[in-house]
């Protein structure tokens, strides 16, 4: 697998978060956009392929098996729990009518959020999401996982886009928000991530996204919160998503059967 032990290191240092509740409802709409940032696996870039490489010379072992990419079961049980988060948060399901009608602003990302198409053979995605009693903070989380050369791409592009991208509008069936996106120090050294700022209905939103590759799965998050400015509880989140992901993922059961399946 490909995450270091440094890395390791850097995520078991965080500290378990706690829920800081505040008054409004956030936006639902683009909560479900942003899930789709961890789907680049969905439809090809339509680029020519790669021009063939010169034959391997041959080896004097037998060849080792790919591992087998994480199920979906694995990737469920990477993520993270109410007993990871603590009794203010409850996983929670989209709000019903609150359909996302489509994401602006930012070709790179747009093309990622509106995208269509089916996700390449062989790819699987979970995610999840919490809030609290009163709506604020809400996060969530998506793993994915597919062929690793595939998934090295996806994530590419979509740290590229989250680097480079300036403004972003969400439009749900009722509400249209447009964030201003500013890169961030966020998460781990291998963390590409946003802070997003927008105002809605007069209320002050500030929601954080980011991406990293752990291992064989890509791992997207985004938090957003209502009329607070700290982003240390996100951050807290995030290091204690990673953290798990990489304990299962990487160093875990799932990472030994794998490497056992794979012959190594």
């Amino acid at each position: 697998m490909h995450a270091s032990r440094a890395t390791a290191r850097q995520y078991r240092s965080h500290s378990r978060p706690t829920g800081r509740p505040v008054r409004t409802r956030l936006l639902a709409a683009p909560l479900l956009a942003l899930t789709l940032a961890g789907t680049a696996a969905c439809s090809g870039s339509g680029g020519d392929p790669a021009p063939a490489s010169a034959p391997a010379p041959a080896s004097s072992g037998s060849p080792t098996a790919p591992a087998p990419l994480p199920t979906s079961e694995d990737l469920r049980s990477a993520l993270l729990t109410t007993e990871d988060l603590g009794p203010a948060f409850a996983e929670t399901l989209p709000a019903d009518g609150a359909e996302d009608q489509g994401t602006s602003g930012c070709p790179l990302l747009t093309e990622i959020l509106n995208g269509q198409g089916e996700p390449r053979p062989g790819a699987v995605r979970e995610q999840t999401e919490f809030t609290t009693a009163e709506s604020s903070p809400y996060l969530g989380e998506s793993l994915l996982t597919e062929e690793q050369g595939a998934l090295a791409d996806d994530h590419a592009k979509v740290a590229e886009a989250l680097r480079t991208c300036e403004a972003l509008t969400f439009t749900g069936d009722s509400t249209s928000v447009t964030f201003t996106l500013t890169p961030i120090r966020f998460g781990g050294l291998a963390t590409t991530a946003v802070r997003m700022d927008g105002v809605v209905d007069g209320v002050l939103l500030n929601g954080y996204l980011a991406v990293e590759q752990i291992g064989p799965a890509v791992l997207t998050f985004w938090y957003f919160q209502a009329g607070g400015a700290s982003a240390q509880l996100a951050d807290e989140v995030y290091r204690a998503a990673a953290a798990k992901v990489l304990q299962v993922l990487v160093e875990g059961d799932v990472a030994s059967g794998s490497a056992a399946a794979a012959g190594v």
